[in-house]
């Protein structure tokens, strides 16, 4: 998951520097020993890659996920509707389902960070290795890559033979909260992760950009969870992945709606507000024996 990433990303963007200190300052002295950087044994930088990975992402997740609850959804659902209560049941349902799901995919992730860690990735730390052209065309080049994949993962996961095996769980919140952002079963979070860890093995991409990107992909997966959309033209905002919960057959896409349009999944959020906010039913759409 981008989340994910964006606390590896954090590492090596200071070669390494969180690996370095974890290992030297808690490991060194619970072991008595004392490893030099470049001779930490792959199992102890898994170990400690793992710890940084899910922590860090246990942070970002919490910490923006009440930002947005409290300063966005909430104030957004009470102008709506002043008594709206929210259903505590399924939030805390969401922030559990989040948690253990992170600490399993932090587990998945870790192998593919080791190896940008020991250099077998393409991030770059120099502008000058590549340019400030291509420095400057690099978050368009992600964007459109995993917004690529994403939408076909997302579609499979939607498939009738899989969709109860992995990724049912997350469509079990309807009314989603920001705290639903990454409320899946593990595998299925892992899987619409891989382009964001994929993507360094195939492009170029500075690690300060790559950073940041993730960052600003965390922030967008759980704001489109939090109900609130500003309607950006080809923007698979809120409004449109509140549709796709809802329907559960358009709008698969990750930030755009580009591929959605082009297969025929794109369904708008404000005409389908304006047909009566038609909702469909699992067993309507999969059939009862696949869900």
């Amino acid at each position: 998951m981008d989340v994910l990433g964006v606390v590896a990303r954090m590492n090596t963007v200071s070669e390494d520097f969180l690996v370095y200190w974890v290992n030297s300052r808690i490991l060194d002295p619970l072991l008595s020993t004392q490893t030099a950087p470049e001779a930490i044994p792959l199992w102890r930088r898994s170990l400690v890659t793992w710890f940084l990975v899910y922590f860090g992402s246990i942070f970002i997740y919490y910490f923006f996920g009440w930002m947005d609850y409290y300063f966005i959804f909430l104030r957004n659902e009470k102008r709506k509707n002043p008594n709206f209560l929210v259903n505590s049941k399924m939030l805390w349902k969401e922030i559990w389902m989040s948690t253990w799901s992170l600490f399993v995919m932090s587990a998945f992730t870790t192998p593919m960070e080791v190896l940008v860690q020991l250099g077998y990735s393409k991030v770059y730390h120099r502008v000058e290795d590549y340019g400030w052209f291509y420095l400057a065309i690099s978050p368009f080049l992600f964007v459109f890559f995993s917004d690529t994949l994403i939408y076909f993962i997302h579609l499979g996961l939607h498939h009738r033979l899989v969709y109860k095996h992995l990724h049912k769980p997350h469509h079990s919140f309807i009314d989603t909260t920001p705290f639903a952002a990454f409320a899946f079963h593990p595998i299925d979070g892992f899987l619409q992760g891989v382009p964001y860890q994929l993507y360094v093995f195939c492009l170029p991409i500075h690690a300060s950009l790559h950073l940041v990107s993730l960052t600003v992909v965390g922030v967008w997966t759980i704001n489109i969870h939090d109900r609130v959309t500003f309607q950006i033209p080809g923007v698979n905002g809120a409004g449109h992945h509140r549709v796709h919960h809802k329907t559960f057959k358009s709008n698969y896409g990750q930030y755009t709606v580009f591929w959605d349009r082009v297969f025929g999944t794109f369904k708008d959020p404000v005409e389908w507000m304006q047909q009566g906010s038609k909702e469909d039913r699992e067993e309507d759409v999969y059939g009862k024996k696949y869900i």
